[in-house]
C-alpha cells in the first residue's frame, strides 16, 4: 500500500497530520539559513536602478550560456553544430543567434538537457505539464528551487504578507477524497500556514460549508487559481452566503486573470486581486506591483518578447537559476499584451512593464453530480510520452481526452491517464481517449486545453 492509498483511507485528523508533516518537510529544504541570506538579496534587487539591474542580469546571461555549452550534450552539440564559441554570446541580442527551443523538443531529448555537473548540485526532480497539457520530469537545483520562492515571496511582501501569514489555499491538490459529502472539505498544514481548500467539491450544496470555514478562521490572505476563486465569489454575490470579514489580498497564478474574474472576485471579497505568472520550468517571472502593474521580473530570467500580432508578443524565456537543465530560449507558449511604450510605473521599479498575460484559459469539466472542476493540468504531471493532449465536453456525463502519443506511449501510460483522471472526476463519468495526430490550434497557435460545450462551463466570458 503506498502513501497515497494510506492518506485517502485515512481520517480527517490523520490526513491534516501528514498534510503537517509534508510542509514540515518542505519547510526545512526551502527556508534554510542559505535561503534567508538570499530572500534579502532577492528583495534589495527589487530596488536597484535600471543600470546595475542590467548589469547584474548580462553577467548572469553569460554564467548559464557558458554553462549549457560546456555542460550539456544538447547545448554543446547545438553551439558546433551552428559553428557559435558560447563566449561569444554576451547580450541577449547575441543570444537570438540561437534557435526557439520547443517544449516538444526538450521532451524527446530530456536526457541531453541534463548538467553532467548535475550530480554534485544537491537536485530534486520536479513535475510539470505546461499550457499544452505536455508532461516534463527534470531536476532542479536546491539553490534553483530557493531563488524561485525568494522571488515569489518578494511579491507577496508587496502587499504586506510574508511566510508566518496564513491562508487559504484553494488550487487543484487532491487533498480531500473525492468520494467525501461533508465537510471539512479542507485540510490543514501548519509549518505551511496553508489551509488547503479541495477544487473538486467545489458544488453550489458545499459552498456555504466553505465560506463559513473561511468566516471562522478568517485568513488574511487567500490564494487559488481564479478559475475556482470567481466560482466562490459568483456564489457569494448570487446572495446564498457572504462572507463576514474582509481579507487583506487575493492573490492568483498558474491560469490567465480574466478581466471578468478579477472584477466578481474583487467585489465579493472586497480586496485587491493580484496575479503573478510562473512556471516550474522556472524560465521566466511576471509579477505584479502594488500600483496594479505586471513587472517583468528582469533578474530571474531573461524575457524576450517576440511580435505576435497586434501589440501582442511570444514570451520566449531564457532561466539564469537552474544549473542542473539549462533551457535557453524556451518557448512558454504563452502570449503577452504589450503595455504602452513610454509608459513608467509610479512604483519605481525597474523591470518592464506589460499590460496582460495571454496564458492558459480553459473551461470547466462538469461531473454529473454538478461539480465544475477547473485546472484539469494535474492529470498530466507525469505524462511525459503524451505530445500534447486536450479535455472535450459536450454532456456533464462524459468527457474525452484528446491524446497526442509519443513514440514511446503504452498501454500502460493510458492506464495512469485514465487513472488520474478518474481520481478528480470520480467514478459516475464516463471517461474516452480519442488518439488524434494534431490538436487545433488558434490563430495566435495556442492551445485551449478544456474545451466545452456544456452552458456555465465557459470561464472566458
Amino acid at each position: 500500500m503506498n502513501l497515497e492509498t494510506i492518506y485517502q483511507r485515512s481520517p480527517a485528523v490523520v490526513q491534516n497530520l501528514l498534510c503537517s508533516l509534508y510542509g514540515l518537510r518542505l519547510n526545512r529544504r526551502r527556508y534554510s539559513p542559505a535561503y534567508l541570506r538570499l530572500e534579502a538579496e532577492v528583495v534589495a534587487r527589487d530596488q536597484w536602478p535600471a543600470a546595475q539591474l542590467a548589469e547584474f542580469c548580462t553577467k548572469r546571461l553569460q554564467t548559464m550560456v557558458m554553462h549549457a555549452a560546456t555542460t550539456t550534450p544538447y547545448y554543446r552539440r547545438l553551439f558546433a553544430d551552428l559553428g557559435l564559441d558560447p563566449s561569444g554570446i554576451r547580450t541577449a541580442a547575441d543570444l537570438q543567434a540561437l534557435p526557439i527551443l520547443e517544449k516538444q523538443t526538450v521532451q524527446r531529448n530530456l536526457g541531453e538537457f541534463h548538467s553532467e555537473a548535475a550530480e554534485s548540485m544537491g537536485c530534486s526532480t520536479v513535475h510539470t505539464s505546461g499550457t499544452t497539457g505536455t508532461g516534463l520530469i527534470f531536476p532542479m537545483t536546491l539553490a534553483a528551487e530557493q531563488e524561485q520562492w525568494a522571488v515569489w515571496w518578494r511579491y507577496r511582501q508587496r502587499f504586506g504578507i510574508d511566510r508566518t501569514t496564513w491562508y487559504a489555499h484553494f488550487y487543484g491538490k487532491s487533498v480531500v477524497p473525492l468520494h467525501q459529502d461533508k465537510p471539512p472539505f479542507w485540510r490543514i498544514n501548519q509549518p505551511g500556514r496553508q489551509i488547503f481548500f479541495s477544487g473538486y467539491h467545489m458544488t453550489d450544496r458545499n459552498l456555504p460549508a466553505y465560506i463559513e470555514e473561511l468566516n471562522r478562521r478568517q485568513p488574511p490572505w487567500i490564494q487559488g487559481y481564479p478559475s475556482l476563486l470567481a466560482l466562490l465569489a459568483s456564489f457569494m454575490l448570487n446572495g446564498k452566503c457572504q462572507l463576514a470579514y474582509r481579507p487583506r489580498v487575493l492573490t492568483i497564478g498558474a491560469e490567465s486573470l480574466l478581466p471578468h474574474q478579477k472584477q466578481v472576485i474583487e467585489q465579493a471579497f472586497g480586496a485587491p486581486c493580484r496575479q503573478h505568472y510562473g512556471m516550474t520550468e522556472a524560465v521566466a517571472n511576471i509579477s505584479e506591483c502594488p500600483e496594479g502593474r505586471l513587472h517583468i521580473d528582469e533578474d530571474f530570467g531573461l524575457v524576450e518578447l517576440i511580435p505576435d500580432g497586434d501589440n501582442s508578443a511570444k514570451i520566449i524565456a531564457t532561466g539564469y537559476t537552474n544549473l542542473a537543465f539549462p533551457l535557453l530560449r524556451y518557448d512558454t507558449g504563452d502570449v503577452a499584451e504589450l503595455e504602452s511604450p513610454g509608459i513608467r510605473c509610479p512604483c519605481g521599479r525597474a523591470g518592464r512593464l506589460i499590460k496582460s498575460i495571454d496564458g492558459r484559459v480553459e473551461d470547466y469539466v462538469v461531473t454529473p453530480d454538478g461539480r465544475r472542476i477547473g485546472r484539469m493540468d494535474h492529470v498530466f504531471k507525469d505524462m511525459v510520452n503524451i505530445l500534447e493532449s486536450q479535455v472535450f465536453q459536450e454532456t456533464p456525463g462524459a468527457v474525452v481526452f484528446r491524446v497526442v502519443k509519443g513514440d514511446w506511449y503504452t498501454q500502460q501510460d493510458e492506464e495512469l491517464l485514465l487513472h488520474e483522471a478518474r481520481k478528480r472526476l470520480g467514478d459516475e463519468i464516463r471517461i474516452t481517449v480519442d488518439y488524434v495526430a494534431e490538436l487545433e490550434r488558434s490563430s495566435r497557435g495556442k492551445l485551449r486545453f478544456v474545451i466545452s460545450r456544456i452552458k456555465n462551463a465557459h470561464i472566458s466570458s
